[in-house]
């Protein structure tokens, strides 16, 4: 319980009341200038820590005015128990912050300098007092004060890496109030709302969506995507249709939107994107996340753009982005050339030439990289007839993406915590050691399969008018394609969704326990991936084994081959063995049998 005069954060709902406040700072922002002549300082405090969570019901925003940036306590960090006395209960959104008044004061006690419960002897008696920084004119602490800031910093001591966690994701620059924003002015670690158009989506089982937009200005901090058109540009087999060049922005989605994104969005359609955080990238490039707002947990932060006149802005930069590119190709340029020698300029004579070296130097470029390529799988064995994206990307070991050190992170206050997973793309040399589900015709699911999907009815598989879609779903386990002498090899499980497998295979899912072709016709698809992996492991099921085979065994025959992999979250229910609420996985993508 409180103290007496201290609101617990739970009750302090009624918007206009005036109440003091007792928490631990879960998130920080610098001070920064008002529109006016004072500054303010946010933070967010929590004062129960019961259920391990960081940013829940106990948490609430709080924002203190005052004529400078100096006129703050001082040396405030993330962990240190702030007593907020007389702050206004602020309305806004379905969200209500603490707002400093002109009768308010604010006490920040260091972390540093709180003692345990079996110490406090001496601050219960009023003999001794704890360390502290103050507003001007605020009241020293009581001794009933002191010993609730002291059981407080005890209650917590139980979370210090989820407070970590949550601070480094809300510890960034405040969002401008008018945050609409073009991509080609967007930078990291700030909020925008922006208008966009959908180049791509990407789904994934597990709830997340990965779209791809653009709203046709160019940032130096996005992707490039080389235009085959370039007269640089060197061969790559990239299946990206355009904008080429740094127009796209990859925005990752979850929760609420990812849903409204799966049952609204499509590629061509124009969208408003609310309070996007612009983030780095594992590529050190620039990317968004559209995230579920804690205050608000049914809000939906993207919408289709309905205003005609914010389309036309859109569309009028494509026509001017087209037009730039508008360039033939060498070959164009040649089969448009005049076929009379006599008609000729000496002008198209020179284009002519340039057009005639452009193309031969085309040529011979992809000439060279098909060479290199062919050279490097016949040199190290590697299954040609399988093809992954991005083969100019340098590769990982299976190591190296297990034990990813930036997995490893620092709050901007230099405070160390590790991250649950990142948004990471990496290109590997792999082999498949075993699969799962063990028998082929469970490789498909039915979409209304509650054992697959929980919104699902048991009554819904067995209706037969219940239209039923059928969906790819199974795991790879793979292993590095070559092992450092006298090491145990990593392995990684690499989750195949729908839209992966379809990549993967060139098929679309069906019923494969009643169309004996279809599952026949995957099987063979498979011995290309994994040789004879699937015989291996219905032989060794029949005598009470299975695979991965031991070190050492050579039963398995089948090449290595490149493969795409996305590391992404699966959000999951926050527990005592995962405090972060996500779970770490990892997705094959971009990668093809072509056989």
């Amino acid at each position: 319980m409180p103290p007496n005069g201290i609101t617990a954060i739970n009750d302090a709902k009624v918007g206009g009341s005036i109440v003091s406040l007792l928490g631990v700072v879960v998130s920080l922002l610098p001070p920064k200038k008002t529109r006016g002549t004072d500054w303010v300082l946010e933070l967010a405090i929590q004062d129960d820590f019961t259920t391990g969570a960081v940013g829940s019901d106990a948490t609430i925003k709080c924002r203190l005015f005052r004529p400078g940036p100096d006129k703050f306590p001082k040396n405030i960090n993330v962990g240190d128990v702030a007593l907020l006395r007389d702050f206004k209960l602020n309305e806004w959104n379905l969200r209500v912050d603490a707002v400093w008044t002109m009768h308010s004061g604010a006490l920040i006690f260091p972390a540093s300098g709180i003692p345990i419960p079996a110490l406090s002897q001496a601050y219960q008696v009023g003999t001794q007092n704890l360390q502290y920084s103050a507003t001007f004119g605020t009241k020293d602490p009581t001794a009933q004060e002191q010993m609730a800031v002291i059981r407080l910093k005890q209650d917590a001591s139980g979370s210090v890496q989820q407070v970590k966690q949550y601070a480094a994701t809300q510890s960034v620059a405040a969002p401008a109030r008018d945050k609409l924003a073009l991509i080609k002015d967007m930078v990291f670690d700030r909020f925008y709302d922006v208008r966009v158009q959908v180049v791509n989506i990407y789904y994934t089982t597990f709830g997340t969506v990965d779209l791809k937009v653009t709203d046709y200005t160019e940032n130096n901090l996005l992707f490039r995507y080389v235009d085959p058109d370039d007269e640089d540009y060197s061969y790559q087999k990239m299946e990206w249709k355009g904008p080429y060049g740094q127009y796209t922005i990859n925005v990752l989605l979850y929760g609420n939107n990812a849903t409204w994104a799966r049952d609204n969005a499509a590629v061509g359609e124009y969208l408003f994107l609310k309070n996007m955080h612009a983030k780095m990238s594992p590529a050190n490039k620039l990317e968004g996340v559209l995230h579920d707002d804690r205050q608000r947990p049914n809000q939906i932060d993207i919408r289709k753009l309905m205003k005609g006149s914010d389309i036309d802005e859109i569309v009028q930069r494509r026509k001017a982005y087209e037009n730039s590119r508008k360039k033939k190709s060498a070959f164009e340029e040649l089969q448009s050339a005049p076929n009379n020698p006599l008609a000729k300029s000496s002008k198209s004579k020179k284009a002519e030439k340039k057009a005639r070296q452009r193309l031969h130097k085309e040529q011979e470029q992809r000439e060279i990289a098909e060479q290199a390529e062919e050279w490097e799988a016949k040199r190290s064995g590697n299954n040609l007839n399988i093809k992954a994206a991005h083969p100019e990307a340098k590769p990982s070991t299976i190591s190296e993406i297990v034990f990813n050190p930036h997995l490893n992170a620092q709050t901007p206050r230099y405070n160390e915590f590790k991250l649950p997973f990142i948004n990471s793309r990496h290109r590997a040399r792999v082999r498949v050691v075993d699969f799962f589900p063990p028998e082929i015709e469970l490789f498909a699911h039915a979409s209304n399969d509650p054992a697959w999907d929980k919104r699902a009815k048991k009554k819904d598989l067995n209706n037969s008018t219940t239209k039923t879609r059928w969906e790819w779903g199974f795991i790879l386990l793979v292993e590095d394609a070559k092992l450092p002498p006298d090491t145990v090899s990593e392995k990684l499980r690499l989750m195949v969704g729908n839209d992966g497998a379809q990549y993967l295979l060139g098929m679309d899912a069906q019923n494969l326990k009643t169309n004996i072709q279809l599952r026949t016709k995957l099987e063979e698809k498979l011995f290309i991936l994994w040789g004879n992996l699937l015989e291996l492991k219905t032989e060794l099921r029949m005598i009470g084994s299975d695979m991965p085979l031991p070190t050492g065994d050579n039963r398995l025959i089948n090449k290595p081959f490149d493969a795409c992999i996305e590391e992404y979250g699966h959000e999951v229910r926050v527990t005592e063995d995962n405090p972060s609420g996500y779970l770490r996985l990892h997705r094959l993508a971009e990668t093809r049998i072509m056989g």
